[in-house]
């Protein structure tokens, strides 16, 4: 599994939350989802960045990991 930069993964967050918005709004289904899953990556993310012990950062880095993982592999139709 690919390292956890904090730094990095709030401009990859910023970008797709704030300038990777569709055009039409009501937004469709699928992107309301997948727009879910990136708040929820940046609370995971806020958390990786606060553990005190290794053990929680793995454990908050590999969960924003698979919700990124997630978010990337959802199909937009």
């Amino acid at each position: 599994m690919e390292q956890v930069i904090p730094e990095r993964e709030w401009k990859i967050l910023n970008f797709e939350l704030f300038e990777n918005k569709p055009p039409n709004k009501p937004f469709p289904e699928n992107i309301v989802r997948r727009r879910e899953l990136l708040l929820m990556a940046q609370c995971l993310l806020s958390d990786f960045e606060f553990a005190k012990s290794r053990k929680d950062k793995q454990f908050f880095g590999e969960l924003y990991q698979k919700v990124m993982d997630l978010h990337f592999a959802w199909k937009i139709e």
